[in-house]
């Protein structure tokens, strides 16, 4: 089967990338999957979902953000549907599953000690479990015993959390000086310990656009055994005005946190989110990515799907989360 592409494949990154992909057959075999949540309708000429959202993101601030980072100044909650009371949780997810949406991830704005306030959502969203038979995630900040175990007591089905592997990245990219790695370290230790499944993420290029914790945080997710995890590539868009400024890391660097991401949990399935650069870059991230052994894509760029048929992969599409990906690697999804 042979692929169109807009450049040539580079021989030796391709080659060195291989290692990845070895990996990832050897304890995944050769499905991958591509995904499609709800909050965008996407389609290229080889991938699309049918139907309606069967996925969607909620806010429960909002567009609110106390803590404004550099990194998204509040703009990713801008696409979630805002349900700021557990009332209008309740109204919102009874809603959505008349429309057919079967899983919802529940996020929001950081406070400025980092926490998403869920506090008091956790019994809206077990009875969103129960009541309603729904897939709840949630995409969380900092936790503490209490976070924890009102998680666990939730049921969610998976927790998400940005993991940062720098204490400078933390001070100045995410406005927290009080807080170090050792806060995120000791976040998905409590997660894990109250029984969760945890599906940590790592923004490459979140410094500024520099690869500056991106390796140590992976280290840290590493020792956690995590579910799943997630790569996404900063987005200067999203940021305040100096960040606009400034580029996402080069694709090639990107991929050697892909790397090394695939080689630090080779039992996990390592996915490529939602939020990357578009265009070229995004392309060959896309497929460079593929060969470096990932075993998700979200909205993959065109032409993705079709080379991963090219080298024998066998593509499967969902329209739910990526962070969903270890519940379908387990056959429960």
């Amino acid at each position: 089967m042979s692929v169109d592409l807009d450049f040539e494949i580079d021989e030796a990154l391709a080659s060195k990338l291989s290692e990845g992909l070895e990996i990832k057959k050897k304890h995944f075999g050769n499905k991958i999957y591509f995904h499609s949540p709800g909050f965008k309708h996407y389609e290229v000429d080889d991938f699309s979902v049918e139907g309606p959202p069967r996925f969607v993101d909620i806010s429960v601030t909002g567009k609110q953000c106390e803590l404004m980072c550099d990194h998204c100044a509040s703009k990713i909650l801008w696409h979630m549907i805002p349900a700021t009371t557990p009332e209008e949780l309740w109204k919102t997810c009874q809603n959505l599953k008349e429309q057919g949406v079967t899983g919802i991830l529940v996020s929001g704005g950081s406070d400025k000690d980092g926490f998403v306030p869920l506090w008091d959502f956790f019994d809206v969203m077990k009875d969103v479990k129960e009541k309603l038979g729904m897939l709840v995630t949630c995409h969380v900040g900092l936790v503490d015993e209490r976070f924890a175990e009102g998680l666990k007591s939730a049921g969610v089905d998976a927790v998400l959390m940005d993991v940062i592997g720098d204490n400078e990245t933390i001070a100045q990219v995410y406005k927290l000086p009080h807080k170090t790695v050792e806060d995120y370290d000791r976040s998905l230790k409590l997660l894990k310990e109250a029984g969760l499944r945890i599906v940590p993420h790592v923004i490459i290029g979140l410094h500024y656009g520099k690869i500056k914790g991106e390796f140590r945080a992976i280290d840290t997710i590493a020792k956690h055994d995590p579910d799943a995890l997630v790569l996404v590539v900063v987005m200067p868009y999203y940021g305040k005005a100096k960040f606009q400024l400034l580029p996402p890391p080069k694709v090639e660097e990107s991929l050697e946190v892909v790397l090394y991401a695939r080689k630090s949990v080779p039992n996990a399935p390592v996915v490529i989110g939602c939020a990357r650069p578009a265009g070229s870059e995004r392309v060959k991230f896309d497929i460079y990515s593929v060969l470096a052994g990932v075993n998700g894509i979200a909205f993959p760029a065109e032409g993705v799907v079709t080379f991963s048929k090219s080298i024998g992969l066998e593509p499967v599409i969902s329209p739910s989360c990526c962070s969903t990906v270890f519940m379908m690697e387990m056959g429960i999804l």
